[in-house]
């Protein structure tokens, strides 16, 4: 149905729902070898970790003679498709302006959309929503599976931190602490990623042999590199968790319960999701006790 077809995906929002998306892009493109991706400059820079083919849009979202001149280029382009994963007021509008001034077949939850699906909202996962919306063009889902070594090496990833708007999706660094000196008396080594949002964090992380300190010096494919050779990932709710969920690797997620701990969970293989109203009650014996079944 779409091989040869000239295809544009929109996709912007934050890092982790970027992450979110990579499979189904990567099922987009198995479909069709010409595609293009329209988001921002950041977006377009993730993108990159697909290792796939695809021609760009760069949409920085500012000014309206910025998004007119996005427009124009989505209508000389002449897509056969366009498919809307950020489902966003902006981009159904996007697909209003596609719907009159050009010949595209567009799909995402819009009412401007030509094959439109109707989200469920927050009853189902944001994953699931996509591949569902994406299955009303026919294309299915793949998964992702990396080549892992037979052995895992005697170590975990720890994902302490969360970006400065996440604060309220930490779990109190101080048990995390706990976490480390139970791991450390397994002689498990920890990894412990993170970005700039968690320098105060980088401050209370001992010395040791058995902690590599990895706060602000985490790129993607080193961590990619890590994950697959680990035995588990304990994470709050951050990007990184879906960067790893993604590579379907097990994830130990510390949640707080509410719709988000259902439509942002990790979807891979052999994750666990441990949750409460408020995250700060989860105790440190429950999180070693879920680290056990894995090391």
């Amino acid at each position: 149905m779409f091989k040869n077809k000239n295809i544009l995906i929109i996709k912007h929002g934050s890092t982790g729902d970027i992450f979110m998306s990579f499979n189904i892009i990567k099922s987009i493109k198995k479909s069709s070898s010409k595609i293009t991706i329209c988001s921002t400059r950041n977006g377009l820079k993730l993108f990159k970790l697909l290792n796939i083919q695809y021609n760009e849009i760069i949409d920085e979202r500012g000014k309206i003679k910025d998004t007119l001149k996005v427009l124009s280029k989505i209508k000389k382009k002449k897509f056969d498709y366009v498919i809307d994963l950020q489902n966003s007021t902006r981009s159904s509008m996007y697909l209003l302006f596609i719907k009159f001034f050009t010949n595209s077949q567009s799909n995402g939850t819009s009412i401007f959309s030509s094959r439109r699906y109707i989200p469920q909202n927050y009853k189902e996962h944001v994953v699931t929503g996509l591949k569902k919306q994406i299955e009303l063009l026919n294309i299915k889902k793949i998964q992702n599976n990396y080549h892992q070594p037979k052995k895992k090496l005697n170590q975990v990833i720890i994902v302490p931190g969360s970006s400065k708007s996440g604060v309220g999706k930490r779990w109190p660094f101080e048990k995390y602490l706990k976490v480390i000196e139970y791991l450390i008396s397994k002689r498990i080594k920890c990894y412990i990623i993170g970005g700039n949002d968690e320098k105060e964090i980088e401050e209370m992380i001992p010395k040791n042999k058995y902690i590599i300190n990895l706060i602000n010096n985490s790129p993607w494919e080193y961590v990619k590199t890590i994950a697959l050779k680990s035995k588990v990932t304990i994470s709050n709710d951050t990007s990184a968790m879906h960067f790893i969920s993604n590579l379907n690797l097990p994830v130990i997620a510390i949640m707080k319960d509410n719709i988000y701990a259902h439509r942002n969970c990790p979807l891979s293989d052999n994750s666990m999701i441990i949750k409460s109203k408020n995250i700060k009650h989860i105790s440190v014996k429950k999180v070693t006790y879920a680290i056990s079944k894995y090391i």
